[in-house]
């Protein structure tokens, strides 16, 4: 059916609903969380069986959520001797009787080896999960290695792309025109020498290397990976940018290229990325 709007209405003649009103930003933005507004709807432990959800924003089933501060929830107690999961989620329901989207936690069956509950995604509810919460057995407190974090994931909540998904072009400007000034003064000073063989070691090179998510390593709080580049050193001047598939993930989780050495180049994360991210490496100089 061809619909179109809005349109001034004229004795009641252009009536609109919520959900037209929403799908004006179909195509523009995805399902999932924020990267880029508050503390990105983190699912953390708090005291004793109660969790919290940092402050955030969402777009979810083209209905949005807000959170403006820690958002407080209690956990059913554990079982003596068997474990069970609870998926910590945003529950959208479009039916008359309720039309909401809030905070809804879903628990498996107990278990020995409990099985993650699954997302419910109908005509009238869906369902997106921010964190998965092991409950062991006996457990009095949930600790941080109690919770898997899943926004990142996009079959069960993830990251909102679309308008966001840019790159900061002025910034990467800057980078480049340092870079080239620093380059360009490396040649003057190599002019008079094996011209030939340094000057194709000083030309730039453009790589990309995947950091994956199995691959961080925890370390004093945040999580460190390390990544092979050829011909790298600790004096080349580089620029690293997220691929385009990738920045969202790069963002939420505050990636950073922190040290480079010989053949390689360290990056740290403020939090455990869920999903590979590719990133596009130049470098230049001797």
């Amino acid at each position: 059916m061809w619909t179109s709007g809005f349109f001034n209405s004229v004795n009641g003649d252009r009536v609109y609903n919520a959900q037209q009103m929403s799908t004006i930003f179909e195509g523009l933005i995805t399902d999932g969380v924020y990267a880029s507004v508050g503390n990105k709807m983190a699912v953390q432990p708090n005291s004793g069986m109660t969790i919290q959800i940092a402050s955030g924003r969402g777009w979810f089933a083209k209905h949005w959520v807000n959170n403006d501060s820690e958002y407080l929830v209690t956990l059913e107690a554990s079982d003596v001797t068997l474990n069970r999961y609870c998926a910590v989620c945003v529950r959208v329901d479009e039916s008359d009787s309720v039309r909401n989207a809030e905070v809804y936690l879903k628990y498996s069956d107990f278990a020995t080896t409990p099985v993650k509950p699954t997302m419910v995604r109908t005509e009238t509810v869906k369902e997106y999960c921010l964190a998965y919460v092991y409950i062991k057995a006996g457990a009095k407190a949930i600790t941080a290695a109690d919770i898997t974090d899943t926004r990142g994931d996009n079959n069960l909540c993830g990251w909102v792309t679309g308008l966001i998904e840019q790159l900061n072009t002025t910034t990467l400007f800057e980078q480049w025109e340092a870079i080239f000034s620093d380059w360009f003064a490396n040649l003057q000073d190599l002019i008079n020498e094996n011209t030939e063989t340094m000057l194709v070691g000083a030309l730039p090179v453009t790589v990309t290397v995947t950091l994956t998510a199995t691959d961080w390593v925890a370390e004093n709080g945040i999580y460190k990976q390390t990544v092979d580049v050829i011909s790298m050193n600790e004096t080349k001047s580089v620029v690293v940018q997220p691929a385009n598939e990738s920045v969202t993930n790069y963002a939420a989780a505050e990636v950073k290229c922190t040290a480079q050495g010989d053949n390689i180049l360290e990056f740290t994360a403020v939090s455990q990325p869920v999903e590979n991210i590719n990133v596009s490496v130049l470098h230049m100089g001797v």
